[in-house]
């Protein structure tokens, strides 16, 4: 049936006319029926994407609305937070709230530690860690795993949880990622909220890629920084696009292989960018916020980002108007635009994935005890935390599963990718600048995942001062795994000097041959209680000294040995927050070792060691205080093999050089104060710190003297913390007249050894 009437007499023209306006007049109603699509556009570009959070505060009291968003990166980040029902107010306390420096920092705070990871720090500060993977050496991917910001990102997005389609969010939003396999873009249109956005900001080199959805994933800026062409996909008819990338860099700042291989990426992604900003019509928006020397590393400076974004804002303002709704209109967009309720189930069940871990049933004891509990996520994130800090695992994470009307938990934990065997090599150097220097070599070989529930192998070999060779195989067990056996074997050898009142007499060579079984009870990760029943051969030939004969029997002997066998009793708390420069917290170890002639030993014996650290801050000024005791009692070879304990060293009787002083009794109190000199806060500041000591101590081979003509000693250092570990360059001074320079590797604490 024609639209038309039949008139033979209308022109021509008029009929075509005619036939125009009947078809257009019922699109001109659709087009008024149908408003125009807004969606936001938020590119990447690390700490200077805080500018966001500027533009979103304009258009919130502009009254605009946005219907759909995406996001790159750190344009992902705050698009996801915003899509999922943050306000700009919200998001900016989100950010301002986090601390970068611990989230760029995958183990858990040191406080929180395995205590077995917290004495291998003190004996092997620093190093370099490789792994041993199919008989080759293997990198990780990246320098920081994202263990804990994915944590964060599953811990403000749990409303999102039940959300499959992100279309079925307050705001559609789409997350922009790239396949790093294949140099192609991905987009993420559901899924996992949380794990799309960390998959979008994987800065290669610095955040290693992620595997998701079948795809190993790096940051989508390589591919669409500013994902434009996605948000027309949505349907966004208009658009407000934010521009907040990174600036080539002048030539003068071209200074090193990083900076130029930076720019050449920078470049790569400009060119991009603006092939994307190009398609941008007469009714989109630009912003582009002037974040002057602000680096995408520059978290510390997201207040000021923040501010940047919104003075951005308002120079477009004007702009921003035309996309501006009523105040009816827009408080039915904020009405919808609101985080869904999250109620914090029941955990009725815990399941733990082993597809891609060899110890999950490790993982699955540390949390067994979260079953039956209301959901609460500081107690499921420290528990988590605890099984990461073993060191194993790249990364652990979480989720929520229903089944038959249950509410449980889900975890998977994912092995180190250069795992499950790993290298550690290390380097420490002494020298007092007075011809007396020493060194040690260490590498150790640790063979993890034996078995589901953890077990492990320690293999290490120094060379040096000391050398030693070491095994030792530790298998966790209980129902948290709070129990553990080690069996162990060790060679260790060492020099040690007679001393007279600072007059060294001789040098003896000390070897010990040893094998020992230890039971162990961790409780929490400040206390580890132990026994281990221990039996070896002690040995010390003369070096440098005149040797006694039969016609000189007041000389010294040629040589010293004994066997011993017992038992050793040790309890250890520790919760200092670092190893290098501690600024709180305590650490106690006292052991009780006795020699039994039962057990094998030539000479009965008993041997205590306490040791005890305590640091208090205030602002960047540090006090350590400290005091360790070692006494023997008893006779016979025993006690003067087995007890020996060692003092010298800056902080530890300054003004002797390191381990100069050896005796079966010793004893130090200490006061050492440091203030660091470089900015706290900042993200990659070099810690560097002055400080200086004041001691007393003294060494006696018979208890009953212990106390007895101390002496009073200090120094005066100059301390940083590298990747190797702390160095310091002091100077020390001793009564008597002992003094010494140094240039050490090490901590200001000891462990018993």
């Amino acid at each position: 049936m024609s639209l038309l009437p039949a008139n033979p007499n209308m022109p021509r023209f008029l009929l075509r006319l005619a036939v125009a306006l009947s078809f257009l007049l019922p699109l001109s109603a659709w087009a008024r029926a149908t408003p125009p699509k807004t969606c936001l556009v938020l590119g990447g570009g690390g700490a200077r994407g805080a500018a966001h959070i500027g533009v979103l505060k304009v258009l919130e009291r502009e009254r605009v609305p946005i219907d759909c968003v995406t996001g790159t990166s750190m344009g992902a980040i705050v698009g996801g937070l915003y899509a999922a029902g943050y306000t700009a107010d919200e998001i900016e306390v989100v950010l301002k709230s986090i601390d970068w420096k611990d989230i760029f920092n995958d183990d858990p705070p040191r406080e929180e530690l395995p205590m077995r990871r917290k004495e291998d720090e003190l004996r092997f500060l620093g190093g370099i860690e490789l792994g041993l993977r199919g008989g080759k050496i293997a990198l990780p991917r990246g320098a920081i795993q994202g263990q804990k910001l994915q944590l964060l990102l599953r811990r403000l997005l749990l409303s999102t949880l039940r959300t499959e389609d992100f279309d079925d969010l307050p705001i559609p939003f789409r997350s922009i990622a790239t396949d790093i396999g294949k140099g192609e873009k991905v987009v993420f249109a559901k899924g996992d909220l949380a794990m799309a956005i960390r998959a979008s900001m994987s800065v290669p080199a610095a955040f290693a890629p992620i595997r998701y959805q079948g795809h190993l994933l790096v940051d989508g800026g390589i591919v669409d920084n500013v994902p434009i062409e996605e948000a027309r996909k949505l349907g966004g008819t208009r658009l407000i696009v934010v521009n907040v990338g990174q600036p080539l860099a002048s030539e003068d700042e071209l200074t090193s292989p990083i900076a130029i291989a930076n720019q050449m990426l920078t470049a790569m992604m400009q060119h991009q960018t603006d092939a994307q900003l190009r398609t941008l019509g007469a009714n989109d928006v630009l912003v582009v916020p002037q974040l002057g020397d602000i680096t995408s590393a520059a978290f510390e400076r997201t207040p000021e980002a923040v501010g940047f974004g919104e003075q951005a804002a308002d120079a477009q303002v004007a702009a921003l108007r035309a996309f501006s709704v009523s105040e009816r209109d827009y408080a039915a967009f904020t009405a919808n635009h609101r985080q869904k309720p999250f109620d914090a189930p029941l955990i009725a069940f815990l399941e733990v994935l082993g597809g891609r871990s060899r110890t999950a049933d490790y993982v699955k004891q540390r949390l067994s005890d979260l079953v039956d509990r209301p959901f609460d996520t500081e107690q499921l994130e420290k528990r988590i935390g605890l099984a990461y800090g073993e060191g194993s695992y790249e990364r652990i994470t979480y989720d929520l599963a229903d089944r038959v009307g249950r509410t449980g938990l889900v975890v998977q934990p994912v092995d180190k990718g250069w795992g499950p065997n790993y290298l550690r090599l290390g380097l420490r150097l002494a020298d007092n600048f007075a011809g007396r220097s020493s060194y040690q070599l260490f590498a150790e070989a640790n063979f993890t995942g034996l078995n589901t529930l953890g077990g492990e192998s320690r293999n290490r070999v120094q060379l040096g001062q000391v050398t030693e060779l070491y095994s030792e195989f530790l298998q966790p067990w209980g129902r948290l795994g709070q129990f553990y056996v080690a069996p162990r074997v060790q060679y260790k050898a060492n020099n040690f000097a007679l001393d007279d009142n600072g007059t060294e007499l001789a040098e003896y060579r000390r070897r010990r041959y040893l094998g020992a079984v230890e039971l162990g009870y961790t409780p929490d990760a400040s206390w580890q209680l132990s026994s281990a029943l221990e039996y070896g051969h002690d040995e010390a030939h003369l070096r440098i000294g005149t040797p006694g004969s039969a016609t000189q029997p007041g000389g010294l002997p040629k040589s010293i040995s004994s066997d011993f066998g017992g038992l050793v009793l040790r309890a250890v708390y520790d919760d200092l927050d670092q190893s290098a420069f501690p600024t709180r917290g305590m650490r106690l170890d006292l052991s009780e070792e006795m020699l039994l002639n039962q057990l094998g030993s030539s000479n009965a014996a008993r041997i205590s060691h306490l040791r005890w650290d305590w640091a208090l801050s205030h602002g960047a000024n540090h006090l350590l205080l400290g005091a360790s005791v070692n006494t023997a009692s008893g006779s016979g070879a025993n006690v003067q093999i087995a007890a020996l304990s060692q003092l010298g060293g800056l902080a530890n009787l300054s003004g002797y050089t390191e381990n100069q002083l050896f005796a079966s009794n010793t004893a130090l109190l200490r006061a050492v104060y440091y203030r660091r000199m470089t900015e706290a806060g900042a993200l990659f500041s070099v810690p560097l710190y002055l400080g200086g000591s004041l001691e007393t101590g003294g060494w006696w081979n018979e208890r009953r003297r212990i106390g007895s003509n101390m002496i009073g000693a200090g120094s005066v250092f100059v301390g940083i913390d590298t990747f190797l570990g702390p160095i310091f360059l002091g100077y020390g001074y001793a009564q008597g007249g002992n003094n010494a320079a140094y240039l050490t590797f090490g901590s200001l604490l000891r462990a018993n050894e």
